[in-house]
């Protein structure tokens, strides 16, 4: 009796790993067809990225959707910071900012050059809440509305409304950053001759 069960339960299992193969080796078949194929399109790729929509790259232009995304990313990493992960963050953001023009990756080291010794000096810590945005689709540009949060150690802390402007550019399949800066009213730029505020951008 006992060794009839071992059998039937050792056909179970066989039929179990027989099916678990056959399974392996059609999603290997059905992911290298997909592969070849999105290999094969040169002019319109659709990309899944980790996020929570699909998005449409076409001849080198990206959907708002993918725009809106990236940009959330970016943001985070440019305007979500402390003292601690100012350099880790700049070396993110480099690896995916363009080389199409020198000055985007120069303009990028000056802005967290400046980051890394305000940020230490005030023991500064910043984060972005992101209101809407204003989505460019035909230029790759973005201009994000929201409110930075600044808190100055043990000094206190300010919110302020403010926008930065992002634009990118797709190349070498990833969406790359062009350049980045805060949007500045003409009242803002009167008040640009006081002491800088949030985070800083020139």
């Amino acid at each position: 009796m006992n060794l009839q069960i071992a059998m039937q339960g050792g056909d179970r299992i066989t039929k179990q790993r027989n099916l678990f193969l056959v399974l392996t080796i059609a999603l290997s078949i059905t992911s290298g067809a997909l592969s070849l194929k999105i290999l094969a399109q040169e002019e319109r790729i659709i990309m899944v990225p980790p996020f929570s929509t699909e998005v449409m790259i076409s001849n080198r232009k990206v959907s708002s959707g993918y725009l809106e995304q990236m940009t959330m990313v970016f943001l985070n990493s440019l305007l979500d910071l402390s003292a601690a992960d100012v350099l880790h963050k700049r070396d993110m953001i480099l690896k995916y900012t363009s080389n199409s023009s020198l000055s985007f990756s120069k303009k990028i080291n000056e802005y967290f050059a400046d980051a890394a010794e305000k940020y230490k000096n005030f023991d500064l810590v910043t984060y972005f809440t992101v209101k809407n945005m204003e989505i460019d689709e035909a230029q790759g540009e973005v201009i994000a509305h929201g409110i930075l949060t600044s808190r100055y150690g043990k000094h206190g802390f300010e919110s302020i409304p403010t926008s930065y402007r992002l634009s990118f550019e797709f190349s070498g399949g990833y969406l790359r950053l062009k350049e980045f800066n805060q949007v500045v009213s003409d009242k803002d730029k009167k008040d640009d001759k006081q002491e800088p505020k949030g985070a800083l951008v020139k």
